[in-house]
C-alpha cells in the first residue's frame, strides 16, 4: 500500500493538514477537537435522518445520548444499560434509524446482551415528539450466540435499499476456530440483510426476508448478504456514487483491509486475511475465488484494528468528493483513500473507535475516551485558489486591478474589474471554496461579483448610497451572501443570491462597526457591532437570536475579528493602532491574548496565511507595500513585498 505522509502538530483545539495528490488536486483536513466531551465510552455517532439534523450518540455501556443542531451539549434519549453486557468488544455497539421514522419513531440497536453476551438486533419505538427511546418498547428481531467474547460486530444501518444490514465478526477467540466466516449455515462472519417489520398491527415475524438474498431457495442460512469477513467493526454505504457499502474488517496479526461489499460476495477470511493466505486453508488459497479487498495495510507502523468511515459527500467540501476517511484503533491516525491511493493527513492521540455523519454529511470522529471531535469545512478568508489559505492579495484603486499573491508556490496573478470608487468585497459567492473578486458600487447601490467557477458576472442592486457592505455567508446555503449595514437606520439587509431570500434584521446604531463573523460555531456568519464610543461588542447568535455583549476595547480601535484559537469560534478582537498591540478574547478559554505587532500607520489583515487553521496576526503597511505577517504555527514572522500606497489589502475586506 502506498502511503503519503506529511504529519502536521496536532494542536490542543484543532488542526488542519495539507497534503498534495497531484499538482491540481490536494486533500486537507482540519478538526475542531473536543466538539462534544464527558461521554462515556462512547462508539458511534449517528443521525436519524429526520430532518431535525440531531445527532445521537451510543456509549458502549448502554445508553445513547442526542446532541440537538449546532449544540455540543448533550441529553439522555434511552438507556438499556441493565440489558447490555459491557466492556472491551462487547456493549451497546450498533443503533440505526428506520428510513421513516419521523413518523413511525422506530429505530434499532445491536447489543450484546446480559448475560450469556449473545447479541441481540432489536427494534425500539421513540415517543410522540421524537425526543426519547421507550425502554419498554423492546422488540427482538434476532438472538445470535457468540462463542467467544471477541468479533461481535455491531455496526448496523439502513441500506439504500430500504432494508437493515447487520455486519457480524466470526464469534471470537482468534484464527475463526469453528470455520464459520466461510460456513454458509452460520451468521457469524457474514452480512446480514433482513426487511424489520413495521407494520401496524405488527406481523407474527419480526422481519422477513429480501427475495434476492443469495441463499434463499437454496443451501444456506437466508439471512446472508456476504460472506468470509472477520469483524467488520465499522462499515457505511456511500450516500452518493452507486451507493456502496465500504467496510473496515479488522485482521487478525497482518493485515488491516477495507472491502466494498456486494450481493453473494466471498472475502476471503479465514483463507486470506487481507491480500494474504493466512496458511490455515492451504488448499484453498486461489484469488479467484475470493473477492480481494480495495486496499489493505499492514501493521509494520503499528497498527492493529482498522476503524472503517465513510465516503465523504458533504457540502462544506471539508474533503474532496468521494474521499473515503478511515482510522486505525491503535494508531490514531486519520487516513484517507482518495484517487486510488491511501493518504495519511493527521496524526492524533485518539483511541479512534468510529466516525459517523451529520444529515448534511459532514464528518464527525469518536474517541473512546469520551470524545467527538468535528471535521471542520476547509474555508478561509481572501483564498483566491483554494488551498486552504488566506493570499496575500490587494485592490489597487488607481487601476481597478486585483493582485494575488500564492505563497506556496510563488506565483502571481491580476485582474482588472471595478472601478476606483469601489470598495472589495471578495468572498465565495458561488460556492467553490474559492473567493470571487466583487466590488460594492455604493453610489448606485449595486454589486458586481465576478464568478471564479466561469468568469461570468453577476450584477445584483442591492443596497443605497451610505450602506456600508459586509461580507458573510448568513442563511446557511454554503454561499456568501450580499448584505449591507445601514448606519441610518441600524438595519441589516441580506440578500441569497441562490434562492432569492431575504432578510432584514434591525441590529446596530449609527457609528457602531459592523464585525460579522461565526462567533457560535454553526457555520454561518452572525451579526455583530462594535461600538467605538463605548468599547463594546454586541454579537448576535445566528441560531437563537441571543445578543451577548462583550466590554473588550477603547476609542480608536480596529476591530480584528478572527479564530485565533483554532476552536471553530470567531474571537473578538482589537487592533490599537496608538500602541501596536492587539488584544484577543479567545473564545475556547476566555484567556486575554496580548501581542505587540504593528504601527499606527497599519492596516490589520488577518487571514490563516499558514493554513493551519489558526487565523495568523497580519498587518499591511500600505506606505511601503510591505506585508507582516506572524505565523501561528510557528511564530515566526513573514515580510512580503506586495502592494504599493493607496492599495486595499483583500484580507482586510474579506474578514474571517
Amino acid at each position: 500500500m502506498k502511503k503519503i505522509r506529511n504529519t502536521a502538530a496536532l494542536f490542543c483545539l484543532a488542526a488542519l493538514l495539507s497534503v498534495a495528490v497531484t499538482a491540481q488536486e490536494t486533500v486537507n483536513i482540519r478538526v475542531l477537537l473536543n466538539y462534544i466531551t464527558g461521554l462515556s465510552s462512547p462508539v458511534l455517532i449517528t443521525n436519524a435522518g429526520d430532518g431535525s439534523r440531531r445527532l445521537f450518540i451510543v456509549e458502549r455501556g448502554g445508553a445513547i445520548k442526542v446532541a440537538n443542531a449546532g449544540s455540543s451539549q448533550t441529553a439522555g434519549f434511552m438507556n438499556i444499560t441493565s440489558k447490555v453486557l459491557s466492556g472491551s468488544e462487547r456493549g451497546l455497539l450498533g443503533l440505526a434509524f428506520h428510513p421513516d421514522f419521523k413518523n413511525n419513531h422506530y429505530f434499532f440497536v445491536n447489543y450484546t446482551r446480559q448475560p450469556d453476551g449473545a447479541t441481540v438486533v432489536a427494534r425500539y419505538t421513540a415517543n410522540a415528539s421524537l425526543t426519547s427511546g421507550d425502554p419498554n418498547s423492546e422488540r427482538i428481531l434476532m438472538t445470535i450466540p457468540q462463542p467467544f467474547a471477541n468479533h461481535n460486530g455491531g455496526m448496523i444501518a439502513f441500506g439504500p435499499d430500504g432494508n437493515l444490514y447487520i455486519g457480524m465478526g466470526d464469534g471470537g477467540s482468534g484464527n475463526d476456530p469453528g470455520n464459520r466466516a466461510q460456513n454458509i449455515n452460520e451468521l457469524l462472519g457474514k452480512f446480514l440483510r433482513i426487511t424489520p417489520d413495521v407494520a401496524t398491527p405488527p406481523a407474527a415475524q419480526p422481519y422477513s426476508i429480501p427475495a434476492d438474498n443469495p441463499y434463499v431457495g437454496v443451501a444456506g442460512a437466508d439471512e446472508i448478504y456476504a460472506i468470509g469477513v472477520r469483524n467488520p467493526w465499522r462499515w457505511s454505504f456511500d450516500r452518493g456514487g452507486t451507493h456502496q457499502l465500504w467496510a473496515g474488517d479488522v485482521g487478525q496479526s497482518a493485515r488491516e483491509e477495507v472491502d466494498i461489499i456486494t450481493l453473494g460476495g466471498n472475502y476471503g477470511w479465514r483463507v486470506y486475511e487481507g491480500t494474504q493466505c493466512t496458511g490455515l486453508d492451504p488448499s484453498l488459497c486461489t484469488p479467484a475465488n475470493y473477492l480481494p479487498p480495495v486496499f489493505d495495510y499492514g501493521r509494520g507502523g503499528g497498527g492493529c484494528a482498522v476503524t472503517g468511515g465513510y465516503v465523504y459527500r458533504g457540502a462544506n467540501r471539508a474533503l474532496p468528493d468521494g474521499t473515503y476517511i478511515y482510522s486505525d484503533y491503535c494508531t490514531g491516525d486519520i487516513d484517507v483513500w482518495y484517487a486510488n491511493q491511501s493518504i495519511h493527513l493527521l496524526d492524533t492521540a485518539r483511541s479512534i473507535v468510529s466516525f459517523g455523519e451529520d444529515e448534511a454529511g459532514e464528518f464527525y470522529i469518536v474517541g473512546l475516551g469520551g470524545t467527538i471531535d468535528k471535521v471542520l469545512p476547509e474555508r478561509t478568508n481572501a483564498d483566491f485558489d483554494a488551498d486552504g489559505a488566506t493570499n496575500v492579495s490587494v485592490f489597487r484603486p488607481s487601476t481597478s486591478s486585483w493582485y494575488t499573491f500564492n505563497q506556496n508556490n510563488f506565483s502571481s496573478t491580476q485582474v482588472q474589474f471595478g472601478v476606483s470608487s469601489d470598495t472589495p468585497v471578495p468572498e465565495d459567492y458561488d460556492g467553490d471554496n474559492k473567493a470571487d473578486q466583487a466590488v460594492f458600487r455604493s453610489s448606485a447601490g449595486q454589486w458586481y461579483v465576478r464568478r471564479s467557477t466561469n468568469g461570468s458576472v453577476g450584477v445584483f442592486a442591492w443596497g443605497v448610497n451610505g450602506d456600508i457592505p459586509v461580507t458573510g455567508e448568513f442563511t446557511g446555503d454554503k454561499k456568501a451572501d450580499l448584505t449591507v449595514f445601514r448606519p441610518s437606520n441600524g438595519y441589516w439587509y441580506t440578500y441569497s443570491p441562490a434562492d432569492g431570500a431575504t432578510v432584514f434584521t434591525n441590529f446596530g446604531l449609527n457609528g457602531d462597526i459592523p464585525t460579522a463573523a461565526d462567533y457560535d460555531g454553526d457555520e454561518r456568519t452572525d451579526i455583530a457591532v462594535f461600538r467605538p464610543s463605548q468599547g463594546r461588542w454586541y454579537v448576535r447568535n445566528s441560531r437563537t437570536s441571543d445578543v451577548s455583549v462583550y466590554q473588550f476595547g477603547a476609542m480608536g480601535d480596529i476591530p480584528t475579528q478572527g479564530d485565533f484559537d483554532n476552536d471553530g469560534k470567531a474571537d473578538i478582537a482589537v487592533f490599537r493602532p496608538s500602541s501596536g498591540v492587539w488584544y484577543i478574547l479567545q473564545s475556547g478559554n476566555g484567556n486575554v491574548r496580548v501581542e505587540s505587532f504593528g504601527v499606527s500607520t497599519d492596516t490589520p489583515a488577518v487571514g490563516d496565511y499558514d493554513g493551519d487553521g489558526k487565523d495568523d496576526i497580519a498587518v499591511f503597511r500600505s506606505g511601503s507595500g510591505t506585508w507582516y505577517i506572524m505565523r501561528s504555527s510557528d511564530q515566526a514572522m513573514n515580510v512580503f513585498q506586495y502592494g504599493a500606497a493607496g492599495d486595499t489589502p483583500l484580507a482586510a475586506a474579506d474578514r474571517p
